[in-house]
This record gives C-alpha cells, sequence and structure tokens, in this order.
C-alpha cells in the first residue's frame, strides 16, 4: 500500500504530514469502550505527544518513506522519497540523526528496529504506519528497542511473536508509544516470558491506545524505577504465562508517581492491575473484569495510591485488593461487583488487611454480591454485610450495597443505566477525583435523580462511566 492522507486517529494535513510537539500540562482526555470487539481510540494526555497538521520536511523534520513490498525500495543512497522508498525502518531511521518521520507502508517487516537517536522537542523522532496500512514486525527479538532515548513516538504497528518483548523502552524519556497491538510476546516457559509492552527506568512518557494481548507475561510493565508516565486508553487481554498464574493486563513494579486511567483490562491470567512495590500512583476510570485474580491489586508496600472512580466486576479473587504494608491508600467512587465469590484464595468486593489499614481510607463505594459471600475486608477482617462493616469499623459510611444497573456486564458493557445507586452520588473532593470518565465525557447532572454527592459537583457519578439521560 502506498502513501496518502491519513482519515485514521491522527490528525493529518491534506498530505498526511504529521508534527508532534510536547505537551507538558495535564490534559484531561480520553477515550475507550468496554466491548471486547471495539478499539480504543487514540489518545493525547498527561506527558503526551500532541500530534497537530503541518509540514514534515519543513523546520519541523524531514520525512522518510518505507514499502518493503515494493521493486522500487532500496536502502542504499538517496532512498527515501515515495518514488524510492526504503526497504527497511531502521535503514530510513539511520538518515534522521535531527529528527523527522519514518512512515512505513503496509507488509510484513521482518527486522527489530533498534531506535538509533533521540528526537528533540521540536523535532521528535516519528515512526507511523502510513495512512490505512497494515505494518507488521514479527519473528524478532524485539518490535522496537528503544535505549537511551527521548522524544520518541511509535504509533500504529503490529508487533507480534517477539522473543523477549514487544516494544521494550530502557532508561529514556519523553517516549509515546500510540495505537499499537502487541500480541505473542515472549514463550510460555519458565524464564522465556515477556510483557508485550516494558518500560524499565523510563519517566515522562505515554502508554496510549494499545491493545495488548496473549502476551506471556503482563500486556504493559513500568518496573526498575519508572515514573511520571501516563498510561491510558490501553486494552489489554488474554495475557498468560499459562505454567503459573501470574500475567497481569497492566504491571507496575517500583514504580513511582505514575498515571493509569481509562484502561480496560479483561481476561488476563493474574490481575486486570497490579501495582507491587510502588508508591503514589493515581489509578482511575479503568475497567477491570474476570480476570484470573483481582481486578486491582495493590501491594508489596505500594503506599500512598488513590484508587478512584473504577468498575470492577467478577474477578476470581477480591475485586479491590489492598495488602502487604500498602498504607495511605484510598479507594473512593468505584463500582466492585461480584468479585471474589467461591474464591479458592481472597474474597470480598474491597480487602484491606491488617498491614495496609494505617492511613487507609474507603468510602463513597458501591459494592454488591449477586450470592452470599464476603462484601468487604478491613484489618483482614471479613464482614458478609455492609452494614456490618460499617457498624464495626466506620469506614465506607457512604456505601451503596445495590446492584450498579450496568447496561450488560455479561458483554462488557459496564455503561449505567436509570435508576443505578452510582448516579450524582460521588465525592468530588477526593483529591485526583476525574471531572471527565473514561470516554471523556464531563459530568453531568441527573435531574431525575436527587444528588446525595458531595463537593464542588454533587452529581459525579461512581464508577468508570458517567450516566447521561441525554445520551
Amino acid at each position: 500500500m502506498g502513501f496518502g492522507r491519513d482519515h485514521g486517529r491522527v490528525r493529518s494535513d491534506s498530505d498526511g504530514s504529521l508534527v508532534v510537539a510536547l505537551t507538558s500540562a495535564r490534559r484531561r482526555l480520553g477515550s475507550g469502550s468496554p466491548r471486547r470487539t471495539v478499539a480504543v481510540a487514540a489518545v493525547v494526555g498527561v506527558f503526551a505527544f500532541l500530534f497537530v497538521g503541518g509540514a514534515v520536511g519543513g523546520p519541523r523534520g524531514q520525512v522518510r518513506y518505507v514499502d518493503g513490498s515494493t521493486a522500487r525500495c532500496s536502502d542504499g543512497p538517496g532512498s527515501g522519497p515515495r518514488s524510492r522508498p526504503f526497504c527497511t525502518i531502521g535503514a530510513a531511521a539511520r538518515t534522521l540523526p535531527a529528527g523527522g518521520t519514518v512512515r512505513v507502508a503496509s507488509g510484513v517487516y521482518r527486522e527489530r528496529v533498534v531506535v538509533p537517536f533521540s528526537g528533540t522537542e521540536a523535532i521528535p523522532l516519528v515512526f507511523a504506519a502510513a495512512p490505512r496500512a497494515s505494518v507488521v514486525i514479527t519473528d524478532q527479538q524485539n518490535g522496537f528497542s528503544i535505549q537511551g532515548r527521548s522524544w520518541i513516538r511509535v504509533q500504529g504497528f503490529t508487533i507480534t511473536h517477539t522473543r523477549a518483548y514487544g516494544i521494550d523502552v530502557t532508561e529514556s524519556s519523553h517516549v509515546a508509544l500510540v495505537n499499537n497491538r502487541v500480541r505473542y510476546a515472549g514463550e510460555p516457559l519458565r524464564g522465556a516470558v515477556k510483557y508485550g509492552v516494558r518500560l524499565a527506568t523510563v519517566t515522562d512518557s505515554l502508554v496510549a491506545g494499545n491493545t495488548l494481548d496473549h502476551d506471556t507475561n503482563a500486556g504493559i510493565a513500568l518496573v526498575a524505577g519508572s515514573r511520571r508516565n501516563n498510561v491510558w486508553g490501553n486494552r489489554s487481554f488474554a495475557n498468560a504465562k499459562r505454567f503459573e498464574r501470574a500475567a497481569a493486563g497492566i504491571r507496575l513494579y517500583d514504580a513511582h508517581a505514575n498515571t493509569i486511567h481509562r484502561n480496560i483490562s479483561y481476561d488476563n491470567e493474574d490481575s486486570g492491575i497490579e501495582l507491587v512495590k510502588s508508591t503514589d500512583n493515581l489509578v482511575y476510570n479503568n475497567i477491570s473484569y474476570e480476570n484470573g485474580d483481582h481486578g486491582i491489586d495493590n501491594t508489596g508496600a505500594s503506599t500512598g495510591t488513590r484508587i478512584l472512580a473504577n468498575s470492577i466486576y467478577r474477578n476470581i479473587t477480591a475485586g479491590i485488593n489492598v495488602e502487604g504494608g500498602s498504607t495511605g491508600v484510598t479507594v473512593a467512587n468505584n463500582i466492585s461487583v461480584d468479585n471474589g465469590i467461591g474464591s479458592p484464595r481472597t474474597h470480598s468486593e474491597i480487602r484491606v488487611d491488617a498491614t495496609s489499614v494505617s492511613g487507609a481510607s474507603l468510602d463513597f463505594d458501591v459494592v454488591s454480591l449477586t450470592a452470599p459471600d464476603t462484601v468487604l475486608i478491613w484489618n483482614s477482617v471479613g464482614y458478609r454485610s455492609l452494614a456490618a462493616f460499617q457498624l464495626a469499623t466506620g469506614r465506607e459510611l457512604h456505601g451503596v450495597d445495590a446492584d450498579p444497573h450496568w447496561s450488560n456486564p455479561a458483554a462488557g458493557d459496564f455503561h449505567l443505566t436509570a435508576r443505578s445507586a452510582a448516579i450524582d452520588s460521588a465525592n468530588s473532593l477526593v483529591r485526583g477525583q476525574p471531572a471527565t470518565d473514561l470516554k471523556r465525557d464531563r459530568r453531568v447532572d441527573d435531574p431525575s435523580t436527587p444528588n446525595t454527592g458531595i463537593g464542588r459537583r454533587t452529581y459525579d457519578d461512581r464508577g468508570a462511566y458517567e450516566y447521561d439521560p441525554t445520551r
């Protein structure tokens, strides 16, 4: 396939060119869908790269074209224009030491792209699939390897059957991974399992709008001191080691001050979202369901986490789990339903163990079970009703035990419907409470529901979606 106008997720000008600029301001943007068949839309956000129309090849960077499927391609001198594209992605990148765009036409590329240079804030180094192109990188050590680089963007690739991490980013900053699909990374053998996307010692970067599935460890992993990264709008499912229960949808290990939001994580072997030895992270507006362990697992002294406005459903063990000395955790405005029923391990919609109660806050959550089991656990003591929990602990005093009236949870649709107890009842005062929902829709007041929330907005809804009777 050749090159033409971009009618996809990223804005372009009339000749399909792209320009990247960094915005360090916080932007409350996002998108997503609960349905397994719907792709997660493109995103920009905190520490995000913002694509705007402009003339690549002008003062903000050159374009190199790659099309390995045509006999006209060459990796020799003079290659790079549309009329004589490069055959390989790596060869094109080596001609852009000052930044620019490598635009790749449809085809299967059997190469490991080792990013050779950094870009700059003014002229990033961009790797992008051409408009409407299907670009597959397969059967390599990695699809992309980014080590010690900054101001890099990778967009629109399918990376599959890699021997190691699908996309591996280490000791880097200002990297954006957007709208890629990464699957079947690693091998389901001890010592050979790999994450789909790994960020190790990475700062101020973005992982957005990607689909991660059938990887042999977590779909996305932030590790080794990675901090101030933004992970949002991703869909992570069916990731599994197979020989032991340990692959999560999204995993943080020794990762700090990151924001994890508007992601959908389901059918993973372990938890939907897992934080281990990670501090001061914000986790909000996510959907996590039918995972093999917890919906959200906050463990291993992961202190200061804020878990807000998530929708958690039918995970094998406790829906939201706080344990292992994870003190100072805030849990608020979530909906957690039918988690841990008949569990072989931990039970309950929300669980806080005895080592994690110090500084912990629980309130304004909706919890519900459709079969008798433990509803809540505090200080490692279980309670089979919300009323008994409130009386014994003085916690979750604004909690509600009720059916949230989701649209169709069995089909992965967690939108609220009329008469849900989650409508107009959240706490907008809690630090980090989002002003928009998973789809980036702003909070609205349902005139048919009395406002029982608190804060500047008394009409925020609980869970990942805001109910709007006009839609």
